[in-house]
């Protein structure tokens, strides 16, 4: 009896390796996820710090429920899409 349970806690601790990870992980497109999932109420992208970005985010990925991959290309795309931060140096000019 030891030896049977032996043996199927072996093959359940190998099943992972057997069976490979066969799933192709498909990309999501930022842009689309934006258009997809955003643009459905909120019309304009409205500029925020990282930090409080990243949270809007985390909240609305709960209230859209959207996947881990499509919160992250959305992240990727406010990221794109924020303006270049000006140097004083330049504002000066």
């Amino acid at each position: 009896m030891k030896n049977l349970l032996t043996f199927l806690l072996l093959c359940l601790t190998a099943l992972p390796v057997v069976a490979g990870n066969n799933s192709a992980k498909a990309t999501v497109d930022p842009d689309d996820a934006y258009k997809n999932n955003c643009m459905r109420c909120h019309s304009a992208v409205r500029q925020y710090s990282p930090h409080m970005t990243a949270t809007i985010v985390m909240h609305m990925r709960v209230r859209a429920n959207m996947t881990a991959e499509e919160s992250q290309a959305i992240l990727q795309y406010l990221a794109d899409s924020s303006p270049a931060k000006v140097t004083s140096s330049e504002a000066t000019k």
